[in-house]
């Protein structure tokens, strides 16, 4: 069953419990009589996965618990407990002091043959690996030999195991425009080694500034505050924080897209010598009007933009053409009815968002060579949808 721990030799008669000290498991799972030695740290999971581990292998007659305990779980107290009482008729442990020590997908009688089937040995908090070879010596020597059950083997009702319902991943995130709370701008300070978190109202207004190093701590504080209302909005949220946290820790370079090596400045080249060439940039281009849309001939480059509203077919974004109107202060668009098709993929560069942002009611603005039917080859999407308006 699924866990962190090693096996050894299968048909020695000692498993270990090293509680939460690691570092005591390579040593002791590769000492003789040692069929599997691991670690635990809850009194539920952890002792389920344990008691499937040692009745699968009827050889293992010992169970030593050795190491630091828990201060909040006590899954070794609540081992001790298990060996010494067993479980109620609501599969809870008896007189176990650690966190809900139930066990809801263990069988009783599987719980009845791990307590006839192993000693149970506690030493904990001993980590004096000597001392713990020792210990280990001792119960092989005095090994009794393979378990009988007295019944055949049938696979039903002692070898219960977790059942899970298989989901996909996948699904649709709501466009961020519609949190009614605002948005959030991210950045890394690395002089300062603190993540930058600013929040905006929905109408760009500055409202709300958080420093901090972890990327949970701080989407704790924007839910315990109240700052974000759709849980798809808190799980980007909480991806991008764990993105600038990873590259503040190891001086990656973070802005809304793959991590990757801070850039350094250019070096100067001997003379008769040339820097390497750099990545193609897309040249600059005007942005088209609906009019001078339908007057492109096919493989110009055009800069247009597009209000996401189906996505037709795979790694292709259907929309209507948004002309915008920058006579007044700011830049607002008008929705027409002519239809866009935006074709992406791996290397179409992700400006001020990424994958995830490329859903029905996005914002983006296009760069890419222009086919027949308003077909466009995105070679730059940059996502709007938090900011942009309307007329």
């Amino acid at each position: 069953m699924p866990g962190t721990y090693q096996v050894g030799d299968p048909s020695g008669p000692v498993a270990v419990c090293a509680l939460t000290s690691e570092r005591l498991i390579s040593p002791l799972v590769s000492l003789p009589g040692v069929a599997i030695a691991g670690m635990v740290y809850t009194a539920n999971l952890g002792i389920t996965r344990i008691i499937v581990n040692i009745t699968s292998n009827p050889a293992i007659r010992f169970l030593l618990i050795c190491g630091k305990d828990s201060a909040l779980f006590k899954p070794g107290q609540s081992l001790v407990a298990l060996a010494e009482k067993g479980v109620d008729d609501k599969n809870r442990i008896i007189d176990a002091a650690g966190y809900d020590p139930v066990l809801p997908s263990i069988d009783p009688a599987q719980v009845a043959q791990f307590r006839k089937q192993v000693e149970v040995l506690d030493w904990t908090g001993e980590e004096d690996l000597q001392v713990l070879q020792d210990r280990v010596k001792s119960l092989s020597d005095r090994n009794p030999g393979v378990f009988v059950t007295g019944q055949k083997e049938t696979g039903g009702a002692a070898r219960k195991q977790e059942e899970f319902v298989s989901i996909r991943p996948g699904g649709q995130r709501e466009p961020l425009l519609y949190d009614p709370k605002g948005y959030f701008v991210i950045t890394i300070e690395p002089e300062q080694k603190e993540i930058l978190l600013r929040h905006y109202l929905a109408d760009h207004t500055p409202a709300h500034e958080m420093w901090g190093r972890g990327a949970t701590s701080m989407l704790l504080g924007l839910l315990r505050d109240g700052l974000v209302t759709q849980l798809s909005h808190a799980g980007y949220l909480g991806e991008e924080l764990a993105k600038a946290q990873t590259a503040l820790q190891f001086g990656l370079r973070y802005d809304h897209r793959p991590l990757r090596p801070r850039e350094t400045p250019p070096q100067p080249t001997s003379e008769g010598t040339q820097a390497p060439p750099g990545p193609p940039k897309i040249p600059p281009v005007p942005v088209v009007t609906l009019k001078q849309l339908g007057e492109t001939v096919p493989g110009t480059l055009v800069d247009l933009f597009l209000s996401v509203t189906d996505l037709p077919r795979e790694q292709v974004l259907g929309g209507v053409f948004l002309e915008p109107d920058e006579t007044g202060v700011e830049r607002v668009f008008r929705r027409t009815s002519e239809r866009v098709e935006v074709e992406w993929g791996p290397t179409s560069k992700l400006i001020m968002g990424g994958q995830p942002d490329l859903v029905v009611g996005a914002v983006l603005r296009v760069v890419g060579k222009i086919s027949p039917k308003n077909l466009v080859h995105g070679e730059q999407l940059i996502v709007l949808t938090r900011v942009a308006k309307f007329s």
